[in-house]
């Protein structure tokens, strides 16, 4: 798995993907467009996916998922116009939701009974492990785009699917059938719903901390307008950008150390401020403040992923674990579909205050989580929307748990 996941960290294009994309004619309205279409594909894929790996074999989702990606990423590379790209943004939508919520369902299932003490390390561990990788790419990336700016994008396609060829190799994780609960897909999806409805922890991860993922990336697209407004060489970028993801490789790296000292619920307030800040400080005009802001943002966006990772796959049991992850997943792109053609526009008309109003939003997201995890993260009766704990995870059949925890029934993107 991790060696799946590094080759697909290898892209080459991050650093300049916006210069790529307008080198094309594209503006940055249809710029963000094309992360509506990758996130309407998710939408559309993402669910059935989910219930597909929990009834058959998440190794299969895993291997299609890293297949797509590869097809996206050849399309990228030798895309034209805006039509071809957005083919390619709608392939890696479909291996996106291949891949999501169900790469996280097995890797937690394989840590057996000492998941939930394991899961924030496990998942930081190799968190860092692809921002390593990106760390590669974005340095060698930047300095093939100053020879030709297609070079990222073709060396991108090759690492794709060397990633998929990898995968191939996976082994099985097929459910035990002694765990299908849930006779058809619909009633699956129905009741992973309402788990997510009656559990206020992960209707908020689905929704708030899932849709701020999508504030979150537009760093990729939003910076190199205010690096070029900030004067800072286009030789520089990819340097900028490996060594932010250096630096949240680290802080990944160590994030079992982090939540051990703030706690899961401080942790991810700690992630999402950062964000906030970091968007304002690349708004002041000044190629200091912007850098400092851009790496603020990079370490608090990846710093997310494992806190959250661990939080939903401890609310959710095996048995429906991937369509769980993927409901949530889809509940977020909802609201990225609406958002991003937003971002696209205030990017065209004044990308630095977009920036100021992404850093108000995260900033705002960040403290909503408090009063959330302090009523419900610390209390599985009230995380799970019940008083008794009788919630629609604990209508598993006899003998499942949730990995971690004591010999009952369990519940995660």
């Amino acid at each position: 798995m991790a060696l799946s996941q590094i080759a697909a960290a290898l892209s080459f294009y991050v650093p300049v993907s916006a210069l790529f994309l307008t080198s094309r004619g594209l503006s940055f309205t249809e710029i963000f467009w094309l992360e509506s279409v990758l996130l309407a594909s998710i939408l559309a894929t993402e669910v059935p996916a989910g219930v597909w790996a929990d009834r058959i074999d998440r190794r299969w989702a895993i291997m299609a998922g890293y297949g797509f990606n590869a097809a996206a990423e050849v399309l990228f590379a030798v895309g034209q116009h805006f039509a071809m790209f957005a083919l390619s943004f709608a392939l890696s939508g479909i291996g996106l939701a291949l891949l999501s919520g169900i790469e996280d369902a097995y890797v937690y299932e394989s840590m057996g009974d000492g998941a939930d003490e394991a899961a924030v390390g496990v998942f930081g561990h190799l968190s860092s492990l692809g921002i390593a990788a990106g760390v590669l790419a974005a340095v060698v990336g930047g300095g093939l785009a100053t020879i030709s700016i297609d070079l990222p994008a073709i060396l991108s396609a090759v690492a794709a699917g060397l990633a998929a060829v990898i995968a191939w190799f996976l082994p099985a994780c097929a459910p035990d059938p002694a765990e299908h609960g849930d006779p058809t897909p619909i009633r699956q999806v129905g009741g992973a719903l309402r788990l997510i409805f009656r559990s206020p922890v992960l209707l908020y991860v689905s929704v708030a901390a899932s849709a701020g993922f999508v504030l979150f990336n537009s760093v990729y697209t939003l910076n190199q307008p205010l690096f070029t407004a900030g004067a800072i060489p286009v030789s520089w970028w990819g340097s900028l950008v490996a060594a932010a993801l250096l630096l949240a490789a680290v802080c990944n790296h160590f994030a079992d150390l982090f939540e051990a000292r703030l706690g899961r619920a401080g942790a991810l307030f700690l992630a999402t401020a950062l964000g906030g800040i970091g968007f304002l400080l690349m708004s002041l005009p000044h190629p200091a403040a912007t850098i400092a802001g851009f790496f603020l943002v990079i370490v608090g966006m990846n710093a997310r992923g494992p806190v959250m990772g661990a939080i939903a796959n401890k609310l959710v049991d095996s048995r429906r674990r991937s369509t769980v992850l993927s409901l949530m997943s889809t509940l977020g792109s909802l609201i990225g579909i609406a958002v991003n053609p937003v971002l696209g526009w205030g990017a065209d008309i004044s990308p630095t205050a977009t920036s100021i109003g992404l850093g108000l939003v995260l900033l705002v997201l960040a403290l909503t989580w408090l009063p959330v995890a302090r009523k419900y993260l610390d209390n599985p009766s009230h995380a799970n929307g019940t008083q008794d704990g009788a919630t629609e995870a604990h209508h598993a059949p006899s003998g499942e748990r949730l990995a971690g925890s004591p010999p009952a029934p369990t519940d995660s993107d």
